[in-house]
């Protein structure tokens, strides 16, 4: 169970190349309903912030697109960067942006099941799915065109919420990865459509993968072992390969996009394999040859009822 106090306030994996956070006033509570800023949720008796992004012309029935932050970083913060608030206006949909617990190292997170959170028994997939519940009913959202999208731990949660939840219809993981644990228990009842955005230099998620831990994050699987579970899940049995053209030869990355796909399965998976690209969200940060963000809306508006 929830309970609701919203508010407007004025105005990931560890090392996540992300902006610094700036300093946020103090947020005041009240009864009202979820609002453009930031809001407070409580759920299992623990107070959760989310930011709130409502289009100036929002119509009901409107899509919703959860955007989650990354390990260390926050709502404000991916709320800044990935420019989802100017889509938001332009397309119409909703974006929330839910903010982390603070772990024993005074870290924000999503419990996806790190090695060094394995004492933390926060609900995050309990709180995300109750946030979302919470949204459709008071902004009068659509029930089905509910997508998810984040950054490395942000990435980690969107597969766990495809895995584990029957809400979300398409996935957008940036940096992100499948910890073993989830891999091995996914049973999803329907295809879900994944993109996936990575660079093959990334130092914190690795493209690799980590099966035997030696990183302590826990173990994750290889990049390639994530798109084939999709892929075949989905059922999809043609592909192709395209060279995203070099728009800007100073950024020391290309992109190259595999694209599986079906004559018989409208879903699809995409993966943005960024040659030579770290730790980042390109369009905001590192590769700037794709606005991962534009691309993740383009990608869930193909899935809309």
């Amino acid at each position: 169970m929830f309970l609701l106090l919203t508010a407007c306030a004025s105005t990931d994996k560890a090392n996540d190349s992300e902006p610094t956070e700036q300093v946020e006033t103090e947020v005041q509570t009240t009864l009202d309903p979820p609002v453009n800023g930031t809001n407070t949720f409580v759920h299992d008796d623990l107070e959760r912030k989310f930011r709130l992004h409502i289009p100036s012309d929002a119509q009901p029935d409107a899509p919703l697109v959860v955007v989650i932050h990354g390990y260390t970083s926050s709502a404000q913060i991916i709320e800044g960067y990935s420019g989802m608030n100017a889509l938001s206006e332009e397309h119409g949909f909703v974006v929330v942006y839910p903010q982390g617990t603070t772990d024993d190292w005074g870290n924000n997170f999503f419990n996806v099941g790190y090695d060094f959170h394995d004492s933390i028994a926060v609900d995050d997939i309990g709180y995300i799915h109750d946030l979302i519940d919470y949204l459709q009913e008071s902004l009068q959202l659509s029930a089905t065109n509910v997508f998810s999208m984040g950054m490395s731990n942000g990435g980690d949660m969107s597969y766990m919420l495809a895995c584990q939840s029957d809400v979300v219809k398409a996935i957008a993981p940036v940096a992100g990865c499948m910890m073993k644990h989830i891999y091995e228990t996914c049973e999803p009842s329907r295809s879900i459509p994944v993109l996936e955005i990575h660079g093959t230099l990334d130092d914190v998620t690795l493209v690799e993968g980590d099966v035997n831990n030696s990183e302590g994050w826990g173990a994750y699987m290889p990049l390639s072992d994530t798109i084939e579970f999709w892929v075949s899940h989905n059922n999809l049995d043609a592909s192709e390969l395209t060279d995203i053209d070099d728009i800007d030869s100073s950024d020391g990355s290309t992109v190259r996009y595999h694209r599986y796909h079906s004559a018989s399965n409208p879903t699809e998976v995409w993966l943005y394999e960024v040659i030579d690209g770290g730790h980042d969200w390109p369009g905001a940060f590192g590769n700037q040859d794709i606005d991962s963000s534009r691309l993740a809306w383009d990608f869930f508006a193909k899935y809309l009822d």
